[in-house]
């Protein structure tokens, strides 16, 4: 049993666009917890629902079925304005891409400061203050503030949008692909700066990628989404060295070796989702040893625990 502290829970999500017509299950019956100062990795392909729970979690989505609990609260449907006000301090976003996540008509100073200025009442001395110490706190000249978003590079602006995040002093940041829209020379660098802040302020991050060889270097845990279901959670290593599920399988056998033999050796498993025959043995969640969880029915989860044997 883990004795960490869960800061976030998500129970039997699903979350659906559409009317009742045409209803689209963009995700369904996800579950998983995280742990306060831990780096919570979700993992999947383009359109497999990882930035909708990110989104849902943010309440800008949402959602159809299930909870979101944070501290123990319910914070997805109705809530109390009190509780609203918490989230909005306590949880913050940092999005995909930093050319459009940005308002080009306002100055920087305006965009760090406008989630302040929306929760609390403080002296304009007060905020401009704090706008320069979040600009310095991300590596950015406090001058900066009088400049508009289109005056700075890929790898600025999204400090600038980290910087966004952080002058609300939040507990809980959601980081959907923060590094997939920057030169791989700066991505190096928002990863450390994320690090950074994690260690100094005691951060917890849900970091949502597609590069599972990034995600092996930040994250502590592992869950991987596959068309709007999770099919496998596992400690970070443990995920690595005994994949369970074949989509993982075939995600883990995407990643690029630097050891050019040993990558024109390489095996490229590709997923069918036809493998499965669901039809009267249907699968659940489940934990097959302490911490790693598998979306299997009865007959893989023996498979599987014959693969963990050996």
């Amino acid at each position: 049993m883990n004795n960490q502290e869960v800061l976030l829970e998500v129970r039997d999500l699903e979350v659906c666009f559409g009317d009742r017509r045409k209803k689209f299950v963009a995700v369904s019956n996800v579950n998983f917890e995280i742990y306060k100062g831990e780096t919570f990795g979700l993992v999947g392909e383009s359109g497999s629902g990882k930035t909708t729970i990110g989104r849902a979690i943010m309440r800008i989505y949402p959602t159809s079925k299930g909870e979101i609990l944070y501290k123990g609260k319910k914070i997805n449907g109705n809530i109390s304005k009190e509780l609203d006000r918490q989230v909005i301090k306590e949880i913050q976003m940092i999005f995909q891409d930093p050319m459009a996540s940005l308002n080009e008509r306002a100055k920087v100073d305006y965009i760090v400061s406008e989630g302040l200025m929306n929760t609390q009442k403080l002296p304009k001395e007060e905020v401009q203050k704090r706008v320069q110490k979040a600009l310095s706190d991300v590596g950015l000249l406090p001058e900066f503030a009088s400049r508009f978003p289109h005056e700075f590079s890929g790898g600025q602006r999204q400090r600038i949008g980290i910087a966004r995040a952080l002058i609300m002093e939040p507990e809980f940041i959601v980081a959907d692909e923060p590094i997939s829209a920057l030169d791989v020379s700066i991505r190096a660098q928002v990863l450390n700066l994320l690090a950074k802040m994690q260690k100094e302020r005691g951060l917890t991050y849900l970091f949502i990628a597609h590069d599972l060889s990034v995600m092996r270097f930040i994250t502590d845990r592992i869950a991987v989404i596959h068309k709007g279901r999770i099919v496998e959670l596992a400690p970070t290593e443990k995920l690595f060295a005994h994949p369970l599920h074949p989509y993982t399988k075939a995600l883990l056998s995407a990643i690029p070796m630097p050891n050019p033999i040993m990558e024109k050796k390489k095996k490229l498993l590709v997923y069918d989702p036809e493998m499965h025959d669901y039809m009267i043995d249907r699968p659940s969640w489940q934990e097959i040893e302490p911490g790693h969880f598998v979306f299997a029915n009865k007959g893989e989860f023996a498979q599987y625990q014959k693969e963990l044997e050996k």
